[in-house]
């Protein structure tokens, strides 16, 4: 492990908590509370598809990609084909699900004050 490595997990680790209660700020301040329940059905429901059907899903179609499959890349510099490292599909793949996360984050607030004006 790298000396700036501790350091950098420590801000991730902060940013991540600091984001989590943001949200769940907005969340409880914008849905009315009367939808609390269902919102509550609705995201355990989704948690539970998640853990029995797409997570499944992913890992067993991410080993065939990262096992099955060579990924090259063209590097450019040199004009030969070379295979790109595991590392660098992991550093996309959680990048991805970054986006992901937050995404959904956002929309589920944009509904929350969509409903909050109608």
């Amino acid at each position: 492990m790298s000396a700036g490595t501790g350091w950098t997990r420590r801000v991730l680790v902060v940013a991540g908590v600091a984001g989590m209660g943001w949200w769940a700020y907005l969340a409880l301040t914008s849905i009315p509370s009367h939808w609390w329940l269902p919102w509550g059905i609705w995201l355990a429901g989704s948690v539970a598809l998640n853990d029995a059907v797409i997570a499944p899903l992913v890992i067993v179609l991410g080993w065939v990609v990262l096992v099955r499959l060579p990924a090259l890349a063209q590097d450019r510099a040199q004009g030969r084909a070379v295979a790109v490292g595991q590392e660098h599909v992991w550093v996309g793949v959680v990048l991805r699900g970054l986006v992901m996360v937050l995404g959904t984050l956002l929309l589920v607030w944009l509904v929350a004050l969509w409903s909050s004006v109608r």
